[in-house]
């Protein structure tokens, strides 16, 4: 009898603390935000790129690129509580001694590294911009006492004997597995550094026509896609409002799509299943957007978390002025 009453007791603590970290995730819909550091100013580039954050270690990294030469530059922001200890610095390329490097269009940014690495992986995702890297995905050794960086390895995602460009990339740390995005087919795997290739065990796409944002559907299958990035369970994807002429606009929204990973690779693997046929929708209880009203342009670019917290990227500016930033959603956080 006491085995009995044991047992049931182990199956409600057990049913217990799976609640409890099931409604830990935050729901909501959230548009407003908070500077975390500009990244406008003399000898900054004009475009704002890719970025990730290195949670291990309180670092992000952040891609600006010169439109008219496609160079990029390469930025680390080192996190701190208080603003006035948040440092920005341009990392230089130290084959070539120049803190301007073809990067292509940087469009996307991801990081792998262990706590106190002084030697961090940056994933980058050229698209087909530049001259180097066209259609390939660039991983970078981050030198972090120098502030400097060099290529490591260039790999190419091959889909059906061609070359994909790769617009998205971003890595789970539960799962040890990499997402990177071609157009709006996604593949999961891992990068093969003898065959120089993404090899990839699953794959899946997104539905863009029932978008759910604020308990509204809306079909952003005409937004401009950014970067993308995964975490705890959820894909987030930043997109921006195109204006009348096709370029952002002031609108851009982050939408969350519900994605097992080790699920889908399992669901996937040894199947006849044919590539693409899992489409992903959004979760219905949490959407991010910001409409400004003091800038004519507001693209957000990238997203990715610290601790729960969503930082994002965004070319921000209205005419005359340029306002780049980092910045994080108020009122969000993973864990309340």
């Amino acid at each position: 009898m006491k085995k009995i009453k044991y047992v049931v007791l182990t199956a409600i603590i057990f049913c217990c603390s799976m609640w409890s970290s099931s409604v830990q995730a935050q729901s909501g819909y959230f548009n407003t935000y908070t500077t975390y550091t500009g990244m406008s100013g003399s000898g900054f580039y004009t475009s704002m790129q890719g970025m990730c954050v290195d949670r291990n270690n309180n670092m992000i990294y952040a891609a600006k690129i010169n439109t008219s030469t496609q160079l990029t530059q390469l930025y680390s922001i080192k996190m701190n509580s208080s603003s006035s200890n948040r440092t920005v610095k341009l990392l230089k390329n130290s084959d070539t001694n120049s803190t301007s490097y073809d990067l292509g269009h940087a469009n996307d940014l991801a990081v792998k590294a262990q706590k106190g690495d002084e030697q961090v992986s940056i994933y980058v995702a050229p698209m087909t911009d530049g001259v180097k890297y066209v259609k390939k995905i660039v991983k970078l050794q981050v030198n972090t006492k120098k502030s400097t960086y060099k290529v490591a390895k260039a790999y190419v995602l091959q889909y059906q004997g061609t070359n994909l460009s790769v617009s998205g990339i971003t890595y789970s740390v539960g799962a040890d597995k990499f997402i990177v995005r071609s157009g709006n087919r996604f593949f999961i795997g891992d990068f093969n550094d003898q065959t120089g290739k993404f090899e990839y065990e699953a794959t899946f796409t997104l539905n863009y026509t029932k978008a759910v944002i604020h308990q509204s559907v809306v079909d952003v299958s005409k937004y401009i896609l950014q970067g993308i990035s995964f975490y705890q369970g959820t894909l987030y994807v930043p997109l921006s409002k195109p204006d009348p002429n096709g370029g952002a606009s002031n609108v851009s929204v982050i939408l969350t799509y519900p994605l097992n990973i080790n699920q889908m690779i399992k669901e996937q693997k040894g199947t006849t299943t044919k590539d693409f046929s899992k489409e992903l929708f959004t979760r219905n209880d949490l959407s991010f957007r910001i409409t400004s009203s003091a800038f004519t342009l507001f693209e957000i670019e990238a997203v990715d978390f610290d601790d729960g917290t969503l930082y994002f990227n965004t070319n921000r500016g209205k005419k005359g002025t340029q306002e780049d930033m980092m910045a994080t959603f108020n009122d969000y956080n993973y864990y309340k």
